[in-house]
Formats: structure tokens, C-alpha cells, sequence
């Protein structure tokens, strides 16, 4: 139960709350907050404009700004990822195999494009590229122009489906995965793997403050 104390403001008797044990009540507390609300003034930083700030905390001065400046780092982070010519390749993999699991998923294979129309001119032959990875020179395959030969992209999508044989971090069983980040078999060793740590993170934090409280020998 909350030790009740006086308000240092008002001087009412609440029940303390909070994990600071603050020394003020709740409608003081309010009252503080919207005082210092009104006093930081911010620049946002998506638009640039200035806004009242609740907290320090606060950056931007709506939700739309916070939702763009969001996509516009997610953005940033997709472009520095496919800089590189390795991991561009895996994307492009991952890709590909997401396709065919969604066409057979719908029922067949991906349609091919209809053969080449009456009085169309003919396609140009293939032009001869250096490979981003190996370096090697190739000629253009396919209906798209690729950056990797044929030697890459296979290697890349072997790496894709390959199978690793993992043991759960909870149970420790065996079983098959594609996501090399995966290290609980099933969703009920997951949560479990999480209440332990759970209990072992409150364990710990319970023997720090028994250390802060006891006397000095």
C-alpha cells in the first residue's frame, strides 16, 4: 500500500504514485505539467515550425510530421541497406521467392507475356554488363535489366532458401527455419522464453537494490 504524504503545493494528503514517489499530488502534478507545457517552445523537426511542447521529449508538432518523418527514416535506411551490391542481391532473392510462394499459393505458376505482336519491331540484341559482384561481363537475360549474372543470382538465391537446423533458446528442440533470427519453435516456448526473462530481469533488480541497502561493513 502507498505511504500517504502531504501535497508540498496544496497540502492535501495523497497517496503517493509513480516509481519517483513524487512529493506532489495528482492535480498539482497537472497543473506543473500544463504550466511547463506552455513554456517550452520547440522547432519541429519535419516542418520547421514552432509549437508548444509538452515535454522536452516532444520533436515534432503533429502526428502527420511524426508519420512522415518516420517513412522518410525508413527510407534512408532501405537506401543504405540496397547500397550494398550483396545485400541488394538477397533482397532481390527474397523477392523472387516471395513471388512463388504467393503464385502457387493462388494456384499455378506465374503467366508468361504474350508472344511479340504483329508489326512490333524486334528487341535489340542483349547488351554485354559487368556483374556488380563477381565483376565478370554478361549479356542481359530475361525481360528486365539485371546487375548480376547468372552465377550471382543463383548463388544469392540458394543463400534465400537454404534450411538451417537451429534448437529452440527454450526447450532446446530441433527445427527447420529460412529466418536466421528465429530461436523459439513454436509461439508457446516463445512466450515462456519471455516470462523467464522477465523473472530472471526482476531477480536481478531486486538483488541490485538489496546491495544500494545494505549497511556498509
Amino acid at each position: 500500500m502507498a505511504e500517504a504524504v502531504a501535497c508540498g503545493l496544496c497540502g492535501r494528503s495523497p497517496a503517493r504514485h509513480g516509481r519517483g514517489r513524487s512529493s506532489r499530488c495528482g492535480q498539482c502534478e497537472d497543473k506543473a505539467g500544463e504550466r511547463a507545457g506552455g513554456a517550452l517552445r520547440m522547432d519541429c523537426k519535419m516542418c520547421g515550425s514552432e509549437f508548444h511542447a509538452k515535454r522536452r521529449s516532444d520533436r515534432y508538432c503533429s502526428d502527420a510530421c511524426r508519420a512522415e518523418a518516420k517513412a522518410r527514416s525508413n527510407r534512408e535506411y532501405v537506401r543504405r541497406y540496397l547500397a550494398d551490391p550483396e545485400k541488394y542481391a538477397l533482397a532481390m532473392a527474397r523477392a523472387r521467392a516471395y513471388a512463388a510462394r504467393r503464385y502457387v499459393k493462388i494456384g499455378g505458376p506465374r503467366p508468361k507475356a504474350a508472344g511479340r505482336a504483329a508489326g512490333r519491331p524486334r528487341a535489340a540484341p542483349p547488351k554485354s554488363t559487368a556483374c556488380r559482384l563477381c565483376g565478370r561481363t554478361f549479356e542481359q537475360y530475361g525481360g528486365a535489366s539485371r546487375a548480376y549474372c547468372r552465377q550471382c543470382t543463383a548463388k544469392a538465391d540458394k543463400e534465400i532458401a537454404r534450411v538451417l537446423r537451429v534448437g529452440c533458446k527454450e526447450c532446446g528442440k530441433k527445427f527447420s527455419t529460412t529466418n536466421r533470427s528465429v530461436r523459439y519453435c513454436s509461439s508457446a516456448c516463445r512466450a515462456e522464453g519471455l516470462r523467464r526473462s522477465n523473472r530472471e530481469g526482476d531477480r536481478r533488480r531486486a538483488a541490485g537494490r538489496g546491495k544500494r541497502g545494505a549497511p556498509a561493513a
